[in-house]
């Protein structure tokens, strides 16, 4: 099954966005589609983060496999801790600055990469559980029960549904032998 690589990137800093993004277009390819930013309220993550936090979805052009989103979430989370080599623009010094959420968009559906259990997400390797938070009906996205808010909320229903005419139009392509 074929699909196209996302991150979800929550920072109250979207400069750090950059750097981020340079490093992942090194395995997931070029950027096919970088959506606006978004206020991200009231949340556990300010703690952590600070207060004024922002979300914006990146998208990228090259198919993606979906049997390696662990591997994508593992490197986010090397990222996210500053541990493999200093990237541009990023001075990650005291705890994380940015949280990358890595997924996919295939026809179908929407699917993130999360560290944490539930009843809903699935395990796909050690601490690594897929989450399932939109699927495609209709023309549209439709949200689960336990959909996040701003997923539900259609904040990023755009992108996405760029993203998935992205892949479905590759899709067509290869199968016309183009």
């Amino acid at each position: 099954m074929k699909a196209k690589a996302v991150l979800f990137l929550l920072t109250q800093n979207p400069a750090l966005a950059d750097g981020v993004i340079a490093h992942f277009e090194k395995t997931l390819g070029p950027v096919a589609l970088r959506g606006d930013w978004h206020l991200f309220e009231k949340t556990y993550y300010e703690e952590e983060l600070g207060p004024d936090l922002k979300r914006c979805v990146v998208g990228f052009k090259n198919p993606f496999q979906p049997w390696h989103l662990a591997e994508l979430k593992r490197e986010c989370i090397k990222i996210e801790s500053g541990l493999p080599r200093p990237l541009r623009g990023l001075a990650m010094t005291t705890g994380r600055k940015i949280n990358i959420d890595p997924g996919y968009v295939d026809l179908f559906k929407v699917v993130l990469a999360s560290g944490k259990g539930g009843g809903q997400k699935i395990c796909i390797a050690e601490n690594i559980h897929a989450h399932t938070l939109l699927r495609y009906e209709k023309g549209g996205w439709i949200p689960f029960e336990w959909t996040f808010p701003d997923f539900k909320a259609d904040t990023y229903h755009g992108d996405l549904l760029k993203i998935r005419r992205s892949l479905k139009e590759s899709v067509h392509e290869k199968r016309r032998g183009c």
